[in-house]
């Protein structure tokens, strides 16, 4: 029987649960709704009641694994800052399921989660330096450096949407302006989208006719217009790729990856994101490093879900039972 573990990835609206197998297998899932206004102790109890129901049907968890977006304190197992749970910081996760589970928690930032479910259930573990870039509404980060994740100090390590990239450039989310997020997350390549449609009305046909109005816009709709060539659409994803490429540049020349892996919705962009990286590390003048990392989509996504539950596998969790 392979050993199970718990995976929760939580999101502002919604929160997916699930049975993971140490392979990455994901065995069972279930949604919920995060109801994140009433708090994190009533989420508590709404996860701990569908693990409970799995357990009575004989589902035998060693371990669980939360990932949550936001600043993550891993060690002390809470959140100290996540703008999408307000109302959730400093609550002591680890302690809470723990004690009611009976298991040993794992506490991780959402997009390090996934990163890492990316890397042992995709790329099983084999290359050995992965930068990881996860794309949603936001562009989070994640590394692992010699078959493990990094999280650096404070567990802020692979905060790879606030490097900079356009000094005084953009709004980012976070409040400060030149942010890779707020060129290469969702609500920064729709803004690109909107502000290039309304300059050149006449080349956004095929786009508006898929998203009916610009105010419906999303990610999934650019990429079906670029499919169909509409121009608008298509200089949308070449001068985001060109943004990604460069916050991908430094970690690049930083960490020296095996792997760049790109996960998250936008990813499904596929290559319309991945060719402008392409073209910009194929002109770098320092070739080793570029010549090295390889370029990849990830395929799995249940990643956050299963990420979190294989963390919680790792020894240095299984060790630190509450």
């Amino acid at each position: 029987m392979p050993e199970l573990c718990i995976g929760v990835d939580v999101g502002g609206t919604y929160t997916k649960i699930g049975v993971v197998e140490r392979s990455g297998r994901l065995r069972l899932e279930r949604r919920l709704d995060s109801q994140a206004q009433q708090g994190p102790a009533a989420f508590v109890e709404r996860v701990c009641s569908v693990i409970k129901a799995w357990t009575s049907q004989g589902v035998r968890p060693v371990g669980l694994g939360l990932g949550i977006a936001g600043d993550v304190d891993s060690r002390k197992g809470s959140v100290r800052l996540s703008p999408n749970l307000p109302g959730w910081a400093g609550f002591d996760f680890k302690r809470a399921l723990g004690r009611r589970l009976r298991l040993p928690v794992a506490v991780e930032n959402d997009a390090n989660a996934a990163v890492f479910g990316a890397y042992v259930a995709q790329l099983k573990r084999k290359p050995r330096h992965v930068v990881g870039a996860t794309l949603g509404t936001g562009l989070g980060g994640g590394l692992v450096i010699d078959g493990r994740l990094h999280r650096g100090a404070t567990g802020s390590a692979g905060e790879l949407g606030h490097t900079k990239v356009q000094p005084g450039g953009e709004l980012c989310h976070c409040g400060d302006r030149g942010c890779l997020e707020a060129y290469a997350g969702g609500y920064g390549i729709l803004r690109l989208a909107r502000r290039l449609a309304l300059a050149k009305p006449g080349q956004a046909k095929r786009l508006l006719s898929i998203c009916g109005e610009l105010d419906a816009l999303e990610p999934v709709h650019l990429t079906l217009a670029a499919e169909a060539g509409d121009p608008v659409a298509r200089q949308t994803w070449i001068k985001t790729g060109q943004m990604l490429a460069i916050g991908l540049e430094n970690f690049v020349l930083i960490v020296n990856p095996d792997v760049v892996l790109i996960l998250g919705g936008v990813s499904r962009a596929g290559r319309w994101i991945l060719e402008p990286i392409r073209r910009h590390f194929a002109r770098q003048p320092f070739r080793m490093p570029f010549s090295r990392a390889r370029l990849a989509l990830a395929d799995n996504a249940d990643a956050g879900c299963v990420g979190a539950a294989l963390l919680a596998l790792e020894p240095e969790a299984r060790a630190d039972r509450c």
